[in-house]
This record gives structure tokens, sequence and C-alpha cells, in this order.
């Protein structure tokens, strides 16, 4: 992927200002919901890096809030698990071929949609030692797919901190680490290295930034149930569009 064609930048930049509009309204969901939507436009190989470069930019822009409601300790029990898990699902990410890659990714993020729809309860706490299946899930997630990693450590967070608070605020001071370490995996497996990434950062930064504005200047005037029925919805179809594009392209 040498160049671009204009209608290929445009929809890369829509589909980023989509996303960080739903993460500046909600707080998280711009790889779940970009990645999806963009390897219909570019290749997963791209579009896992490209996410996790703006995501990292985004996070780094807005670590300052609530930094002091940040639970170190629990921050500190996900990372080693998360690293074993972002190694594992990077190294396969490199080496599987793109079919098991899309459908994977189709069928989790339906999932994932699934359940943002069903909106399942429960805050019961639960044994620190659930960060090593969190942690490792996590990890392995945002590594291959670069999608669905904030599901396993916002369900472990949510359910040892309680307070919405402290588990948005612990999640962005996880999260910091945890692109910081994707970024260096990434650095040594290649992917940071396509020159294509330096052409679809130059659409996506301004993009990613007018949608992260945008989304945090009117998240008041949007209830949460209403921005997770979107989002819900938003996964299960995107998912799908994944899975079909597989099973078509298959029997060409």
């Amino acid at each position: 992927m040498g160049e671009m064609s204009p209608a290929a930048a445009a929809l890369v930049g829509a589909v980023v200002f989509f996303a960080f509009f739903v993460r500046g309204v909600s707080g998280f969901g711009s790889a779940t919901i970009a990645i999806p939507l963009m390897v219909h436009v570019v290749p997963l190989k791209l579009a896992v890096p490209l996410l996790l470069v703006l995501d990292f930019l985004a996070t780094v822009a807005t670590i300052r809030i609530d930094r002091e409601h940040v639970n170190k300790t629990e921050v500190k029990r996900l990372i080693p698990w998360a690293m074993v898990g972002v190694i594992t699902g990077a190294l396969l990410l490199v080496r599987l071929p793109p079919e098991i890659l899309l459908t994977g990714l189709g069928v989790l993020v339906v999932i994932f949609g699934i359940r943002t729809l069903l909106k399942p309860v429960g805050d019961q706490p639960v044994s620190q030692w659930w960060a090593v299946p969190a942690g490792f899930t996590g990890g392995f997630f945002g590594g291959m797919f670069g999608s669905g990693a904030a599901t396993p450590y916002m369900i472990y967070l949510t359910h040892r901190l309680g307070d919405k608070r402290n588990v948005r605020a612990t999640f962005s001071g996880f999260a910091f680490f945890d692109y910081g370490f994707r970024l260096i995996t990434f650095l040594f497996t290649g992917l940071l290295l396509q020159w294509a990434l330096g052409i679809v950062l130059a659409v996506s930064v301004p993009a990613m930034a007018a949608g992260l504005y945008i989304g945090n200047r009117i998240h008041h005037r949007i209830s949460n149930e209403r921005a997770l029925q979107v989002i819900g919805v938003m996964l299960v179809l995107s998912g799908l569009s994944l899975v079909v594009k597989v099973l078509w392209t298959g029997l060409r």
C-alpha cells in the first residue's frame, strides 16, 4: 500500500472520527469500533498498529484527568499478564493468514456487541487472582486484533473497585503502560515500520483529535445507556460484515 486513493483516505478519516467521537462520549471503544470497519479499506496488519498509535496519543492527551483516582495496585497486578498476552497476540498477528484473523475478529466483535446490548450487571467483588486471566486475555486481544482489549480489563476493574470514577481512572492509567508496551512490541515485530502507516496517520490524527474533542464536549448530553445501545448495534453489524467479507471472498 504505497499510496491511498482520495476515497479510501476519506473513509479512513470518517471511521477514525466516529470511533474517537464514541470514545469521547463513552470513555472507551475507539479500536473496537474502528478496526472492524477500517479493515474493509486497509489491511488488518495496518489497521491494528494505526489504532494503537492513535489510542496512545489520545491517552497521553487525557492522562491528567482523574489522575488521583488511579489505583496503582490494580495497575501493577494487570501489567505483567497483559505483557505476556500482547507478545502472544502480536506474534500470531504477524504469522496467521488474514482470513483466519478477520474471521476471529468478526466473531469476537459480534460477541462483544451482543454483550454490550444485553448489559449484564453485577459488581460483586472478585479475587485479585482474576488479574491473571483478565490481563492475559486483554493483552492477547490487543496484540492480535487491536480490538476488544478493554473489555476484560473493565470487567475485572469493575468487580475489584466498584466506583465508576475509580474504574475509569485506573483503566486510563493502566492503558498508558499497556499501549506503550504494545508500541514497543509492534516495533520489534515490524508492524510500526510500514511505510503506509505514515500515510494513514497523516489522515487519521486530525480526524482523531476532532472526534475526541467533539465527543468530550457533548458526552454529558447523551445518556450512557443510549450510547451503549448505539455501540452494541454498531459492533454486531461491523462484526457480521467481516464474517460475510471473508466468506464472500472465499467463495469467489
